[in-house]
């Protein structure tokens, strides 16, 4: 016999569910095949566009917001394409991986969100996992990268 929870139960047991961060990453592909790559002031690596999913947004929302804050390039939610997750345990993060759909030049000139990005490149394919933070190397090396 099932049992139906009163609203008041499913938001108790809601609360009381481990609260994880989700962030969200896009990989944007150029026109001549390179992967989009942005650098942060606050990070020694260079990372995919992407960041925090805030509260009554949905992950494409965010990633849509994201890239038009970082780089100021307009996208729509319908060219993304979900590519897979990763998870980093430390921080209880994780990250939805995301596929835009579109190509962009590689001539584009980007306008950097100056308080939080300081550049951007394109770089090969084969060349982006060095580049990457280290929790992205197993999803990008055997989740990504094969499909290439």
């Amino acid at each position: 016999m099932s049992k139906e929870y009163t609203e008041e139960e499913n938001r108790v047991w809601r609360a009381s569910q481990p609260q994880k961060m989700i962030v969200v990453k896009v990989v944007i592909k150029s026109d001549l095949g390179n992967i989009l790559l942005a650098k942060p002031d606050y990070k020694k690596t260079w990372q995919l566009p992407g960041g925090g999913v805030e509260n009554g947004e949905s992950p494409e929302q965010a990633a849509v917001r994201e890239v038009k804050e970082e780089l100021n390039v307009d996208i729509l939610d319908s060219d993304l394409a979900i590519k897979g997750t990763t998870y980093k345990p430390d921080e209880e993060l994780l990250f939805i991986v995301y596929e835009y759909t579109k190509l962009i030049a590689e001539d584009t000139k980007f306008d950097l969100q100056s308080d939080e990005i300081t550049d951007f490149q394109f770089a090969q394919v084969q060349n982006v996992a060095p580049l990457l933070s280290s929790y992205y190397l197993d999803f990008w090396n055997q989740s990504y990268l094969k499909k290439f």
